[in-house]
């Protein structure tokens, strides 16, 4: 009889399966044309993240109505309820047969890749478990809630509306990042790169959170012997239209007042040197080495610096800032501090250093506040490059740019890509990449003209559409913001910015010789089966001489950390030696560490790394 079932589904919803296929196949025949957008994300299993999120929303929905919706609304299952079936054979079968709609398609299309990468890629089974796992998983979760979705008939749109204001209020009112759990986790940046680590929590939660739907879908079938999937599929009356009405209303009053009451008190700095900006103070406490005349110098001209910044932003209002100083940081160090129960913007420095460089300062603050201020919306890696290279040509614009060229050329050495500006900061650190972002900023405002510029700063670092999955499909693009300046595009931005770093390193062209004549290089000696130690040498070309010193930085990454900011590097101090030098630390098989081999220039004012690679112990 299952089989009749089948049967009877197939010939009542073949032409719509076949039109969702054939959809899906032109959305995939779309993305593998964009060869140059496959080659920028660096697998070719990422591509398997558009069929699961279609499958998994747009597909489950189509098929959830076609499956449910429809059965019950024009009253068909009645027939089948007459027929020597029980109801939860019905469902059952209407569950598996919309699963394996929705799995079959996606299982080709992971097949396919296979056939593709497996010629250039090392496909391991593991990896296509792993890969199967996350992307089916999301798919039965909404395969699962649009069937219950279904079954609830005419409360399943409010249903829609009030879940989708609920997700808004949890992304602004709580620290959850929605991004980085459940189903979003498995479908995440991670996706195709991760080989070995099975996600458990986001997976067993998944896997826990369909067991319940289902469960709902056969007790709302059976309760009372179907009774109550009939009565939901019959029309909605007007009393019932008025209390959801007052419902939907009420919970948006409700998350609009919990939006204002996650304000926290500003943070105050007992004893420490205030000068007021807007509404808000900057404070700056004194220390050893440090004392209260040069802390309330620093809190007035920080003061000043930011008020022309949020005057030229347009910013409407600045959270309050702390200053401390702290001996322990090496001088191009800076480190933000995390509050829980305050606002505002905590970070600490050797400020009493003798090469404390007060502009690199200023710039990491600016970088700070914009972040604050738009919630993180500017940490979008489109935008980043904005961000460092606005917040350093600001802080250099009145003085010691003398310097931006010479770092902008050796930062320019190797190439860049601006779209994968994550990797190019690691890859210079914060002062190079600043300076090199930075000329990107003043080949834009040469372009444009100060006024046209200072609109197109506002629109992308300082006006925010909103956080979360709202924000980011609202907020302003830079291309099309850029189209509307005359035509201009990024295209003419890369000529411009990449002709000025062109005349930068012909400027420079001895201290890039110098750069290019060291050698940094990594090595890997094991020391038992399961134990690694490091050797690490720097050497130079013949005519060249290496600097006195170069340093060693380290830290041990967490799975797919994205960042490691500067003052979580551990640092080792040493001399150039044709030998070698160890890192006296030992290494286990399966750890991952990004090493960075960098040194200090006195003519750049700030350090040059040399190689910063993230290495897989194995």
């Amino acid at each position: 009889m299952s089989r009749a079932l089948i049967l009877k589904e197939w010939r009542e919803h073949r032409v719509s399966w076949l039109l969702l296929n054939l959809l899906l196949g032109v959305v995939l025949f779309l993305l593998l044309m964009a060869q140059k957008d496959i080659d920028d994300k660096g697998s070719l299993f990422a591509l398997l993240q558009v069929p699961a999120v279609f499958l998994s929303t747009v597909g489950a929905l189509f098929v959830g109505h076609r499956l449910v919706v429809r059965e019950y609304g024009q009253r068909t299952q009645l027939f089948l309820e007459a027929l020597p079936l029980s109801r939860p054979r019905i469902l059952a079968t209407k569950l598996v047969l919309g699963a394996a709609v929705l799995l079959l398609p996606l299982a080709a299309f992971l097949l396919y890749l296979w056939s593709r990468a497996r010629a250039h890629e090392d496909v391991t089974a593991r990896f296509l478990l792993l890969l199967s796992l996350r992307a089916a998983t999301p798919v039965l979760l909404g395969w699962s809630f649009f069937a219950l979705a279904g079954l609830l008939g005419r409360y399943r749109n409010p249903l829609y509306i009030f879940l989708f204001i609920a997700a808004v209020t949890v992304d602004h009112v709580t620290e959850l990042d929605l991004s980085k759990t459940g189903p979003f986790a498995l479908l995440g940046t991670d996706f195709a790169f991760e080989r070995q680590r099975l996600p458990w929590d986001d997976l067993l939660a998944c896997w826990a959170l369909t067991a319940v739907v289902v469960a709902l879908c056969f007790g709302l079938l059976l309760y009372r012997d179907g009774t109550l999937t009939e009565l939901f599929s019959q029309k909605m009356s007007h009393r019932e239209k008025v209390f959801i009405a007052c419902l939907i209303s009420g919970s948006m009053m409700a998350s609009t007042l919990l939006g204002r009451a996650k304000d926290r008190e500003p943070f105050a700095l007992h004893e420490a040197e205030q000068t007021r900006v807007k509404e808000s103070a900057v404070q700056v406490a004194s220390g050893v080495g440090f004392p209260r005349e040069r802390a309330r110098a620093l809190s007035e001209r920080l003061a000043r610096e930011l008020l022309a910044l949020s005057d030229y932003l347009g910013l409407e209002r600045l959270p309050a800032m702390a200053v401390l100083p702290i001996r322990e940081l090496d001088a191009d160090v800076f480190q933000r501090a995390k509050l829980e129960k305050a606002d505002g913007i905590v970070v600490r420095a050797n400020l009493s250093a003798p090469d404390f460089d007060e502009r690199a300062f200023e710039a990491f603050l600016f970088r700070e506040v914009l972040i604050h201020v738009s919630e993180g919306v500017v940490l979008r890696e489109e935008r980043q490059w904005l961000l460092d290279g606005f917040t350093t040509w600001w802080a250099h614009r009145s003085g010691q740019a003398e310097r931006l060229p010479a770092r902008a050329a050796v930062a320019s050495r190797e190439g860049f890509d601006a779209r994968s500006w994550l990797t190019t900061r690691e890859r210079l650190g914060p002062c190079l990449s600043g300076a090199l972002a930075a000329r990107g900023i003043q080949a834009l405002h040469t372009r444009l003209g100060e006024s046209s510029f200072q609109a197109l700063m506002r629109h992308t670092l300082a006006r925010p559409s909103g956080t979360g999955l709202w924000g980011y499909w609202t907020e302003p693009r830079l291309a099309s913001l850029l189209r509307e300046q005359d035509g201009f595009s990024e295209e003419e931005l890369l000529q411009r910015w990449s002709e000025a770093l062109r005349e930068n390193r012909e400027t420079h062209a001895k201290e890039l010789q110098r750069v290019a004549g060291m050698t940094p290089s990594l090595s890997l000696v094991a020391e038992s089966a399961e134990t690694f130690r490091l050797e690490h040498t720097l050497q130079a070309v013949e005519g060249q001489t290496l600097p006195a010193r170069y340093a060693l930085l380290h830290h041990k990454l967490e799975p797919f950390e994205n960042e490691v900011v500067t003052h979580e590097f551990s640092r080792q101090d040493t001399v150039p030696s044709a030998s070698g030098t160890r890192l006296p630390l030992g290494l286990a098989r399966g750890d991952r560490w990004l090493f960075v081999v960098q040194v200090e220039s006195e003519t750049l004012g700030c350090p040059i790394r040399l190689l910063a690679e993230r290495k897989e112990i194995r």
